[in-house]
């Protein structure tokens, strides 16, 4: 019998799903528990960490089975912010089901034409920056969902509708002269809230303006030449859709439906830097937006009420990898290796000139945050660290400041273990590989801008 020539499908190499990342991730820090010694730094009444406090303690290793059994912790302990993303969810949803959304995107591309990814693109990507340079809330992912209708329109891929919505935000998240993190920062270093604003708004706009023109640049390479989309395949309209048929028109109940998209993000910019609020009072004001919407367009109680479920549900999967990822920062935290891992990296940027210092606490705070990206808890330990080790190099308390807020923003576009990435891949259908193609080079360039930033501002002593 001859021999029959078997041929091999060759597999490309595929990133797994962000789940299985973060899983393996829990694993590999389960395994860091038996191999790192345990340390732990006291902290003050105000639960801020002494900086010459460190020690070593007996180890405290975390086993898989320990892990598994803290999935439910880390649900439970992300619960506020997976109410803030069903409510955001169920929120958006009802507002793009009104048919506002597609109301205004179908009357701005048929005044512009030919221009409108020229014009369009670079202008939302800015104004997703300062609602995240202001609000700074992970709920503003939920605005990716207004991108899948954006790019269907302007016939672009489904990272073009994260990098219009997503990257933009995260963008002026990061560099933002006034979110919650720089503010703990500065007043953990002892330094004015909102101080040192001029330069911070420089940082801002170039990072905000690389943004716009690196989105830019991909929507209209793509809708040139669609064969070079990392997806694979744009977007189209609907077969039945009748667009440019007839002159679109604009009614005020679109325009107010609009409104309350992005009013509630305005008033709690706000009520947050003045009065203290928090999610409860953005919910509040979201779910006021559903009633407002559902008045003016003359929506049913019942199905307002079946519309707004059904964007809350859209956010289930989310909110489970989103409890899932939590485990890894309290596997650290449990077997007593985050300060050790803190003291270590002190202790490495401290024997630093400080012109490289301040680019080390940069670089640091970059990779530690891809395993803990949670920011306030790493605020709250870093900085009392950082502050006698700039001291001591002479760096500018606002350039450390910076720095750490630069790394612990920047990273979070391609973090597996980010709650908000995941939700955006998980609402666009994105590969996380194709993401990383797409988004590694601008990370690269966001980190040159950073560390001469850095470098800038501290040879010129900015204080």
């Amino acid at each position: 019998m001859p021999a029959k020539a078997i041929q091999r499908e060759k597999k490309s190499f595929t990133v797994p799903h962000v789940l299985v990342l973060i899983v393996g991730l829990i694993v590999i820090c389960c395994a860091l528990t038996y191999i790192l010694p345990a340390g732990v730094y006291e902290t003050d009444e105000a639960g801020y960490v002494i900086a010459d406090s460190f020690h070593y303690v007996e180890q405290s290793p975390v086993s898989l089975w320990d892990a598994l059994m803290d999935v439910s912790n880390g649900i439970a302990a992300q619960g506020s912010i997976m109410a803030l993303l069903l409510i955001m969810g169920g929120t958006i949803s009802v507002i793009i089901e009104s048919g506002a959304v597609s109301s205004v995107i179908n009357f701005a591309v048929y005044r512009l034409q030919d221009k409108s990814i020229k014009v369009l693109v670079p202008s939302i990507v800015v104004l997703m920056s300062v609602i995240g340079a202001l609000a700074g809330q992970d709920s503003l992912v939920a605005f990716v969902a207004v991108g899948l209708i954006l790019v269907k329109r302007l016939k672009l891929d489904r990272i073009a509708a994260m990098s219009i919505f997503y990257l933009s935000y995260l963008t002026g998240q990061a560099a933002g002269p006034t979110t919650t993190m720089i503010l703990m920062a500065q007043e953990i270093a002892g330094l004015q809230s909102v101080s040192g604003l001029g330069c911070r708004l420089v940082v801002w706009a170039v990072l905000t303006l690389t943004c716009a023109l690196y989105t830019t640049r991909y929507c209209l390479r793509i809708s040139r030449a669609p064969s070079k989309s990392i997806v694979g395949y744009l977007e189209a309209p609907d077969p039945d859709d009748t667009f440019g048929q007839e002159a679109p028109k604009l009614g005020w109940q679109d325009v107010v439906t609009i409104c309350c998209m992005f009013v509630p993000f305005a008033i709690y910019a706000y009520g947050a830097a003045a009065l203290g609020w928090g999610f409860n009072q953005l919910m509040g004001f979201a779910i006021l937006a559903v009633m407002v919407v559902g008045l003016v367009n003359r929506i049913g109680p019942s199905k307002l009420s079946s519309m707004f479920v059904t964007g809350a549900s859209s956010m289930g999967g989310v909110c489970v990898m989103i409890g899932f990822a939590k485990v890894i920062g309290n596997v650290l935290e449990n077997g007593l290796i985050m300060d050790t891992i803190a003291h270590a990296a002190a202790e490495v940027i401290g024997s630093f000139g400080s012109a490289a210092a301040a680019s080390g606490i940069f670089l640091f705070t970059t990779l530690f945050n891809l395993l803990v990206p949670n920011g306030p808890a790493k605020v709250s330990m870093m900085i009392p660290l950082f502050v006698p080790v700039a001291d001591v190099l002479g760096i500018s308390r606002q350039v450390m400041c910076l720095g750490f807020q630069l790394g612990d923003g920047l990273t979070n576009y391609i973090t597996p273990v980010s709650s908000v990435l995941a939700a955006a891949l998980g609402m666009t259908g994105v590969n996380y590989g194709k993401w990383l193609k797409y988004v590694l080079p601008y990370v690269l360039i966001t980190f040159v801008i950073s560390i001469v930033a850095l470098s800038i501002l501290q040879t010129i002593g900015w204080s």
